[in-house]
């Protein structure tokens, strides 16, 4: 957008005075018109120009009794209003990044750039991005999290387990594995629904949560059955995490509308051997493990054959 303007200020110092007067004035009207801040200062980093975008967006009072505010005088009314979420360092930190983003503590983000014009001149540009921000992190958010239970989707707990188990092996360290699928629930849909079942989950998922760490992580694989990856964790600490969590859930009923419905689940686990080259091998461990849980009765934990 600015790269017109751009070449438009460096070219228009060198035509004839009264063209360059002309350029000038129109150049102002016109960026005053623009919803993006523009701001063109001198080689001594005092502002020549400021368009009432700016003004706004920085909430910066009129000039009183000055004629202009300086690039230090901008960054210190930003830090003195609390403006920055992380506020600059120096005024070097603006002009050597050339361009960059600010985060505002009002949630907004900044997307500027600063160039270099003739004479010693720089314009800093400043267009507000948060609507693109928050669209862009809403789309990502509906692409990798279960709309249903809030939790990470199959996909992106798998991507998010492939990096865990590369880091374990890579530092030889421990990570186990728990397949957790509600016990009898199509009943519990054919009895209360399917509005009832989505309750189930959604409240199955928060006590998994109060269970593990908040640096463990958690997914949905689809239908009733969730998966869980203990970082640093060996078999017999696994072992003790998910008992624990089939405990929890068969102790309380869970409350959904219309009633309260008493959960049971089943649970396979799987921790790293030195042999397993992939996360795939892992998952498919306590998948196995979780068939034999539910093979042996429900309501209870088993580890992976294999061990």
């Amino acid at each position: 957008m600015f790269d017109g303007l751009y070449d438009f200020l460096v070219e228009a110092p060198h035509a004839g005075s009264a063209r360059a007067s002309a350029a000038d004035a129109f150049l102002k009207s016109a960026l005053d018109e623009i919803d993006s801040g523009v701001v063109v200062f001198g080689a001594d980093f005092n502002a020549e120009f400021i368009n009432r975008a700016f003004y706004r967006m920085w909430a910066l009072p009129s000039l009183s009794g000055r004629d202009s505010y300086s690039l230090a005088d901008i960054i210190e009314h930003g830090r003195r209003t609390g403006l920055y979420l992380t506020e600059p360092a120096s005024l070097e930190e603006y002009v050597q990044q050339r361009k960059g983003r600010l985060r505002l503590t009002d949630g907004r983000i900044l997307r500027f750039e600063c160039k270099r014009l003739s004479g010693g001149r720089r314009m800093m540009t400043f267009t507000d991005i948060s609507d693109f921000i928050h669209t862009a992190d809403q789309l990502r958010d509906l692409a990798t999290t279960d709309h249903l239970t809030n939790v990470p989707n199959r996909r992106q707990f798998l991507q998010a387990l492939e990096r865990e188990f590369a880091f374990a092996q890579h530092n030889d360290r421990s990570l186990s594995v728990l397949m957790i699928d509600a016990d009898n629930f199509r009943a519990i849909n054919e009895r209360h629904g399917h509005a009832g079942g989505d309750e189930v989950l959604r409240a199955l998922a928060m006590r998994t949560r109060a269970v593990i760490r908040q640096t463990d992580l958690i997914g949905r694989l689809g239908g009733e059955e969730f998966a869980v990856a203990l970082k640093d964790t060996a078999m017999p600490a696994a072992l003790e995490i998910a008992d624990r969590l089939r405990r929890d859930v068969a102790a309380a009923p869970f409350d959904v509308t219309g009633g309260r419905i008493n959960v049971t689940i089943s649970v396979g686990v799987a921790t790293r051997r030195p042999r397993d080259d992939n996360a795939a091998e892992l998952l498919r461990l306590a998948d196995a493990a979780l068939y034999s849980a539910k093979a042996d009765g429900r309501n209870c934990v088993v580890s992976d054959p294999d061990r």
